[in-house]
């Protein structure tokens, strides 16, 4: 006789989740689990809801989760919603819904974990909807059509997604297709979803697959301009040396090298979250956690924009409140300065993929601090405090905590001129900036006026001084127009060039930029195979996708004595 698993005393390893936060609840979907005491990857047909409102210790995690196992009020859950891989799983605060969407199907060995009739591994052509109340409940789990032009849209699941509120768009970026088999297959796609239309749409991109990455947006000149990054894409396992761009307005796509101090490649995810300045004279991607062929990381890293630059955060792992080394967890900013990380696989080298230290009793959650660069221990409550820039972050990029970067572009520039026009809205907001910041990181004011007289002699010299100032300047001025109408004027928007070639990287990194023939599969149809034609020396020998095969539970992780968690309202 066979024994069900429990979902919240068996909890061991959550990954391919999916995260969406509500005001202080952050609500996780879908994925596959592996439960203590069973053998291998099981389904999770489950949602969770981590309440954080007011005071909330790292000991007090698990009574804070809320795991819904049926169709109760007030969220009204339905347990035949679809548990998928890396589903598209967004807000939409102006139409007050909640969309689930795609994924990877989840196939897995053994279906017995969970009990028949509460698990549903996706259907093509259907997607579920919620109602957002007030409070931050999500509730009335519906299942409604998704069709791309006259196609059911089939099973495409990717982390590289991000919606945006103010145009009440949603993007995903590549993923893997998986259909009535365990077989990931990467697509060349960049799916496009309108809320106030619920239209859906799909382009293909100028690489080839792209299994894996991240995504994050910011808003410029009233567009979402588009950051992703690592994955699988044409060959390239985890690279971190480039980012690539996609302006919506122009629809074009362009490739950017990073700067400063390099993380090492990671190609099994990491999670992703971003965060503005005070000022938004720049904003951080926030990256923690993934693994290669032998290391699996915990470090925290920055990347900023729009210098490109990374700097290291943290690379503690030790602390008794640390999420420790792992990959696959979900990243998501909350209360202004916490970046809460949720789940994933917690393993020591690539011999233990499928035996990770279990997340016993429901400890799904940690908290990194992004003010005083830690992990900590309790997350506060009343008004949050502001984010604030770290200082090595600041110290690379100019300014201070509350903003004020003055390095607005790469060193040396962008490797496309087109990418100057795209991220323009910086250069203007430095422009306008009435302040300067000392070499501190404060606001530097500006220097007092003296009541002392100047003296007729200096008052003629001045004028003098000014009148032949402004010939001169005009004199240039002139000159320079006279030279810029006689140059061709360049593309807005050129399409992306290969990297540079001074770089020795950029040679292995010919992929990126459309050397093999761009594809043409859109999320209707399965892509043909990647072909790893240039990988990483660090990263040779293992398969990208070996961190998801089902493996086996050690002995020792049998004890099923964790009390259950008592579920609180949210």
């Amino acid at each position: 006789m066979s024994r069900f698993a429990n979902p919240v005393r068996d909890t061991c390893s959550l990954t391919g989740h999916a995260g969406l936060v509500v005001g202080d609840s952050l609500y996780v979907q879908g994925g596959r689990m592996i439960y203590r005491g069973f053998d291998g990857f099981a389904q999770n047909p489950y949602l969770r809801v981590l309440n954080l409102t007011g005071v909330v210790r790292a000991q007090d995690v698990p009574n804070r989760i809320t795991t819904l196992t049926d169709n109760s009020q007030p969220f009204r859950w339905d347990v035949r919603a679809q548990d998928t891989r890396a589903p598209m799983f967004w807000l939409d605060e102006a139409g007050r819904k909640a969309y689930l969407a795609m994924g990877s199907r989840v196939t897995v060995g053994n279906a017995s974990y969970v009990p028949e009739g509460n698990f549903n591994p996706g259907r093509p052509g259907r997607m579920w909807t919620a109602d957002l109340l007030d409070g931050g409940i999500l509730t009335n789990w519906e299942e409604t059509d998704l069709r791309i032009g006259n196609r059911n849209a089939s099973l495409v699941g990717t982390q590289a997604n991000w919606f945006d509120q103010q145009t009440r768009t949603g993007y995903a970026w590549g993923g893997s297709f998986i259909d009535g088999a365990e077989t990931d297959d990467g697509v060349n796609q960049l799916i496009t979803f309108n809320a106030s239309s619920g239209r859906w749409t799909n382009d293909t991109t100028p690489f080839t697959e792209t299994v894996g990455g991240f995504m994050e947006g910011i808003i410029l000149d009233n567009r979402p301009v588009l950051i992703t990054g690592l994955g699988v894409t044409n060959g390239q396992q985890g690279v971190m040396d480039t980012m690539r761009v996609y302006d919506t307005r122009s629809k074009q796509w362009y490739s950017q090298r990073t700067n400063g101090p390099l993380p090492p490649n990671r190609f099994w995810t990491g999670c992703s979250t971003i965060v503005a300045a005070q000022d938004q004279s720049s904003y951080q991607i926030i990256y923690y956690g993934g693994a290669n062929s032998s290391v699996t990381f915990g470090d925290v890293w920055s990347l900023s924009i729009p210098s490109f630059t990374w700097a290291q955060l943290s690379d503690s792992v030790d602390s008794s409140v640390s999420a420790g080394a792992r990959y696959a967890p979900i990243c998501d900013l909350m209360k202004s300065h916490y970046m809460v990380v949720f789940g994933g696989n917690r393993v020591q080298d690539a011999y233990t993929y499928a035996f990770p230290e279990c997340d016993t009793s429901s400890n799904l959650a940690w908290f990194f601090d992004l003010n005083l660069l830690e992990w900590t221990s309790q997350v506060n409550g009343g008004t949050p405090d502001t984010y604030r820039v770290p200082q090595p972050v600041y110290q690379a990029i100019g300014g201070g905590a509350e903003g004020g970067a003055t390095l607005i572009q790469p060193p040396g520039g962008f490797d496309q001129p087109a990418l100057a026009t795209v991220f323009a809205p910086f250069a203007d907001r430095a422009t306008a900036s009435p302040t300067s910041t000392g070499p501190g990181g404060t606001t530097a004011p500006n220097p007092p006026s003296s009541d002392s007289s100047i003296s007729g002699g200096a008052i003629g010299g001045i004028v003098v001084g000014v009148i032949a100032l402004i010939g001169i300047i005009g004199g240039g001025v002139w000159f320079l127009l006279r030279k810029r109408r006689r140059q061709p004027r360049d593309l807005a928007t050129p399409l992306p060039p290969p990297p540079p070639s001074s770089n020795g990287a950029a040679q292995a990194d010919k992929g990126y930029m459309g050397y093999a023939a761009c594809g043409t599969e859109t999320a209707e149809l399965q892509a043909p195979p990647s072909h790893h034609v240039a990988l990483r020396p660090e990263l040779q020998g293992d398969s990208a996708y070996n961190a998801e095969l089902p493996g086996s539970t050690p002995e020792h992780y049998t004890n099923n004595n964790a009390p259950l968690l008592q579920e609180v309202p949210v």
